[in-house]
């Protein structure tokens, strides 16, 4: 059911057009150039900045096919709105070449970009897309230069006789280029299926019927129309299908949408605005100049009737004898009433009884043109009829097809005495009002430039105050989805910190319950005297391990936090190692490790906190212990360098690769392997501790390694500290 409603869609105006082309008489003419001018330039406006506005949005997601589709829409919107701007009538007041030229180019232009995407990659590829648009750019940039620049040239090959073999031509071509890119969009279709590609190919076959009716149906009629219409209704489907089909890219951006909407509006405000200044000035000026010219006939008919007083009744404008001066006179005041072009008397039976001398003579067997007002006129009263341009006149041509004519009927009194019983005959003055048609065009071009100065004024500031919103709504956005990321990788680190405290607390808290065990087993069995006192060393060293991770944990929030402060007291950094590296005596026997000290015993006292600072060694021990081999060698030394006092914890283990020296110390920061599995097992916590337990001293810890040979752990406490 779909094929077929797309099919009858699509051939329903062929269906038209050959219909109208059997039957010409039944095509109906709608001649309204203001109405064209406003249309065209409407809509085609707004085909533009939309066209625009999704090329610019999707650019870099939509395929190039797709993108050439908007890219065609803005090129034939861009090109027939110099054909609408062009109107004779509208903003200029006579032909420019440019509104056939327009029209030519609008599909035969539109068609060849269809044929490019019907042959275009399948993939995004903005190279192809910025070499394609800045092409169509420059061609339309040429024949922008051209219409203003080289109008003669223009007009002059549609007058030396090229008229038709141009047309027929252009036609051939258009056609051609239509129909085969019409036909490679449907075999894109079948491919992909594609529901943009299938409208493209619609809108092919739409647009090789728009060619038909502009070039093969004469202007005005309701078959010349139709072009026009198919090319708003191909816009304006293709413009929303493509809105819809990548909107959810999310690249329209406020800012965009605000311009391209407002941009249409304004266009609409500042078109409407202009006809209703053209009309209040029009209307102004009509009146005006009616009511001089009323007055000027009026002056005339007396002047031509007082002159002539054997002129007393209708019979006598037929007297020969009584008329005789009759042409002489009125020639004479004509002549000297130069705001009048022509006159004509008539009798009371509509017979013209006078013709100005450049006038059709074969107006004097016809009636008055409007047998209305000419009865208005025997009634004794002045009526008046404004001609458009290029109105028929029966029997007087204006000197040119653009200007406004103004009729005026007036009686014709005997003896130019109004309180006469009735007039003898009507005189009917003709006046060409070329001033009227440049005021209308002088009044539509001002009251455009004053509304798209106003409007657009108004435009520009309402867009910088939605560009600011819409940076702020990006920002925020922006750092929505920050938040969010550090949300989720914060829900992470606390899964992994969770799994690791688990596994780490689990360990000692293992060891601590098995020697309880066996304290148990052994405690009263003289064959294990010794064991007691060995396992409650060893369930007193779990215990202290499991503490120390919870400390580390509790420490490391307090100093984020500012809660946690150093209490410093004097310390002899010789002893507080030496006590340090002594704890680890065992472990180190029984790992087969060496365990050296280098303090030298003139060192000065620092003041810091023994606890923390005692931690942040034994923390490092601990590292140094679990990455050193068993046979290997942890060194610590001490030193007084200028007013710091350093201290190191070097061991010649597997060392540190080069990517997380300078991470080592944050939180939750492990080495791991290629795999990403850490090295070996730990909350990440430890040396974040030391960081910041040194730093809450003024001092500063730092990392040297190779990986292979070793690593060397460093900090410094200021000799005279007072943190």
């Amino acid at each position: 059911m779909k094929r077929i409603g797309v099919l009858l869609v699509l051939v329903a105006p062929a269906v038209g057009l050959g219909l109208w082309s059997l039957f010409p008489g039944a095509d109906p003419s709608l001649s309204a150039p203001l109405f064209h001018f406003y249309v065209v330039t409407f809509t085609t406006f707004a085909a533009t900045v939309v066209s625009l506005f999704v090329t610019i949005s999707v650019g870099q997601t939509a395929l190039p096919r797709h993108l050439l589709l908007a890219l065609a829409f803005a090129w034939m919107g861009a090109v027939f709105l110099i054909h609408g701007a062009t109107t004779p009538g509208a903003l200029i007041g006579y032909f420019h070449p440019a509104i056939t030229w327009s029209a030519w180019l609008t599909l035969f232009g539109g068609g060849v970009i269809f044929l490019i995407a019907a042959f275009a990659p399948n993939q995004p590829s903005p190279r192809f897309l910025r070499t394609v648009s800045l092409g169509i750019g420059a061609v339309f940039l040429v024949y922008v230069i051209v219409v203003l620049a080289l109008p003669g040239p223009m007009g002059a090959l549609l007058t030396l006789g090229l008229t038709p073999t141009l047309a027929d031509l252009s036609f051939v071509l258009t056609l051609v280029v239509w129909l085969v890119a019409g036909i490679r969009l449907y075999l894109n279709f079948e491919g992909t299926h594609n529901f943009i590609d299938g409208l493209m190919a619609f809108e092919a076959g739409w647009y090789t019927i728009a060619t038909v009716s502009m070039f093969r149906f004469t202007l005005w009629l309701a078959g010349w129309w139709l072009y026009h219409v198919l090319l708003l209704l191909g816009f304006l489907i293709a413009t929303y299908a493509l809105w819809r089909a990548y909107e959810q890219v999310r690249a329209f951006r406020l800012t965009r949408y605000y311009a391209a909407t407002s941009l249409i509006v304004t266009a609409a405000l500042a078109l409407l605005a202009a006809q209703i200044y053209t009309g209040l000035v029009f209307q102004n000026l009509s009146q005006q100049l009616e009511s001089d010219t009323s007055a000027i006939s009026t002056h005339l008919s007396f002047l031509i009737a007082s002159s002539l007083p054997n002129l007393t009744t209708s019979a006598s404008l037929h007297d020969p004898n009584a008329a005789a001066g009759l042409p002489a006179r009125a020639q004479m005041l004509e002549n000297s009433l130069q705001e009048v072009d022509a006159i004509f008397l008539y009798d009371t039976s509509g017979l013209v009884e006078y013709g100005s001398a450049d006038t059709d003579k074969s107006f004097s067997s016809l009636s008055p043109p409007d047998l209305g007002q000419f009865h208005a006129a025997m009634s004794g009263q002045t009526a008046v009829i404004l001609n458009e341009p290029g109105a028929a006149i029966p029997g007087y041509k204006p000197d040119s097809a653009s200007d406004y004519v103004l009729e005026t009927y007036v009686p014709f009194w005997p003896d130019g005495n109004s309180k006469a019983a009735a007039p003898i005959g009507v005189l009917l003055t003709i006046r060409e009002l070329p001033e009227l048609s440049q005021s209308v065009l002088f009044a539509r071009i001002s009251g455009l430039l004053l509304a798209v100065f106003s409007l657009g004024g108004l435009f520009l500031a309402l867009l910088l105050i939605v560009n600011r919103a819409d940076q702020l709504i990006r920002n925020r956005n922006r750092e929505l989805e920050v938040a969010y990321a550090n949300l989720r990788q914060a829900e992470a680190m606390r899964d992994d910190l969770t799994n690791m405290i688990v596994h780490d607390l689990r360990n000692p808290l293992t060891a601590l319950t098995a020697n309880l065990d066996l304290i148990g087993k052994t405690l009263n069995n003289p064959a294990y005297a010794d064991a007691p006192p060995r396992f409650l060393t060893g369930a007193r060293a779990a215990g202290q391990r499991m503490t120390g991770m919870i400390d580390d944990l509790l420490n490391v929030s307090k100093f984020e936090a500012g809660e946690l402060r150093p209490v410093l007291v004097p310390i002899y950094l010789p002893t507080l190692l030496s006590d340090k590296i002594e704890s680890y005596h065992s472990q180190a026997v029984k790992e087969k490790k060496t365990v050296e000290l280098n303090a030298p015993a003139e060192l000065p006292t620092v003041m810091a906190d023994s606890g923390l600072i005692g931690r942040v060694v034994d923390n490092l021990l601990s590292n140094a212990f679990k990455y050193t081999e068993p046979g290997g060698t942890i060194t610590v030394e001490a030193e007084c360098k200028g007013q710091q006092a350093l201290v190191r914890v070097r061991d010649n283990g597997e060392g540190i690769p080069p990517e997380f020296l300078g991470k080592l110390f944050n939180k939750f920061v492990q080495v791991t392997n290629a795999d990403g599995a850490p090295v070996r097992k730990g909350t990440g916590l430890g040396l974040a501790f030391c960081r910041l337990a040194v730093e809450a001293h003024g001092g500063k810890i730092w990392v040297e390694s190779q990986p292979g040979q070793g690593s060397t752990f460093s900090f410094s406490l200021p000799l005279n500290s007072r943190s």
